[in-house]
């Protein structure tokens, strides 16, 4: 079944690519040996502190040099995850851009995509080839970064010093979202790459495209799944680590809202509620609580994913029209 499966143009394309392949791979482990490093490092420094017998807050000179040592140690084992974390968000913009430029634009700069279409390979088979060759790569390799990331920060320097499900980079690189970005780069590189032709540009015009998208994802990322929302004169407090706080503010008399937000800046400039204290006003806070993270999650993925579909669509029709 192998066989079949690298048969023909897929093999070709292998071929073909097999450095930038090799790279990927490179950096696959690379990012994998971060993660397990960032594990083994906090694992190291909490057994160090236990030998001594003392704690982060023990009081006193003796523990004082131990503690700092733990400290730094976490402080190291978290920038190593989130190296990794800035490397994930970073990655459909890098594998569209190699889709556009190298997997495509060059060949149809260069020409070369004439000699497989001469050898019985039609246009439609030579790019579903130059598609299934990434994509498997990107897919297996996200699915695998997802899970490590979040049992390496989960069990490792996250106790220490917490990073929250609803942060940026945190929440784009677990759950699915990761896996859905890097396709809708391949997707988006493919067909970039069909209308430009040119290496360089294309490159250039997928980052931008891609790297659009995903931010204004992250901007309404708080928006694709309806908020929860306490009102009362006293709130009680939720856990920062589990609730994503959304909005918050108070209620007038009339109904309207204020949002806390509004209340900085020029004085003159304030809505008058904002200087309104205690009962008569109801204060309201807009969160996501932690079992809203799938529902966001898979709301973006559908999105990212519909994205990467009309993209391939596009792609493909636009290959029939200009060499059909």
């Amino acid at each position: 079944m192998s066989t079949n499966l690298l048969a023909g143009p897929r093999w070709v394309a292998v071929r073909q690519h097999r450095r930038p392949l090799w790279t990927a791979l490179g950096l696959l482990l690379v990012a994998v040996g971060l993660m397990l490093g960032s594990r083994l490092w906090a694992d190291a420094a909490v057994e160090a502190l236990r030998t001594t017998g003392c704690a982060v807050d023990s009081p006193g000179p003796r523990c004082f040099q131990a503690a700092r040592d733990y400290t730094d140690s976490i402080w190291a084992a978290r920038h190593l995850i989130e190296y990794t974390a800035l490397g994930m968000i970073a990655l459909p913009v890098v594998v569209g851009a190699f889709m556009a430029g190298p997997m495509i634009a060059r060949e149809m700069e260069t020409g070369t995509y004439q000699v497989a279409w001469s050898q019985s390979v039609s246009p439609a088979r030579w790019l579903a080839a130059k598609l299934s060759v990434p994509l498997v790569a990107v897919v297996a390799g996200t699915v695998l970064l997802a899970q490590l990331f979040r049992w390496a920060w989960s069990t490792g320097p996250a106790h220490a010093f917490p990073t929250y499900w609803y942060e940026p980079t945190m929440y784009a690189s677990i759950g699915a979202v990761p896996t859905a970005s890097a396709v809708m780069g391949v997707a988006v590189g493919t067909l970039i790459g069909l209308l430009v032709r040119r290496t360089v540009v294309a490159m250039g015009v997928t980052a931008l495209v891609t790297g659009t998208v995903l931010a204004v994802l992250a901007q309404t990322r708080a928006h694709l799944w309806p908020v929860r929302t306490l009102t009362g004169h006293d709130l009680p407090e939720l856990p920062v680590s589990r609730v994503w706080r959304v909005d918050a503010g108070v209620i007038g008399p009339s109904g309207e809202r204020v949002s806390t937000a509004d209340c900085y800046g020029d004085i003159s400039q304030m809505p008058a509620l904002c200087g309104v204290r205690g009962g008569k006003v109801t204060h309201y806070l807009d969160h996501h609580p932690g079992d809203h993270f799938w529902p966001l999650q898979l709301v973006e993925t559908g999105i990212l994913l519909a994205l990467a579909a009309l993209a391939t669509v596009i792609a493909f029709r636009v290959l029939r029209r200009h060499h059909a």
